[in-house]
């Protein structure tokens, strides 16, 4: 399950939540102020290579893509 962030509308708190895919921000509730009012972030994100991986443009060897 991926952790999206969030910050709430009323508070403006920010926090982030294990949730499944099919999550919706509607059913999401601030854990500071209890409110419904949230929006969903858009997070960066960070991806590192081991340094016997390479660096050629067509990907690591072993890395299939799916999920």
């Amino acid at each position: 399950m991926p952790i999206y962030e969030y910050i709430c509308k009323k508070c403006h708190d920010n926090f982030a939540l294990l949730q499944s895919v099919e999550a919706a921000e509607k059913g999401t509730k601030c854990p500071r102020c209890g409110s419904t009012e949230v929006k969903k972030l858009i997070s960066p994100f960070s991806c590192s290579l081991s340094p016997d991986s390479g660096s050629s443009a067509g990907g690591s060897p072993g890395f299939s893509g799916g999920g």
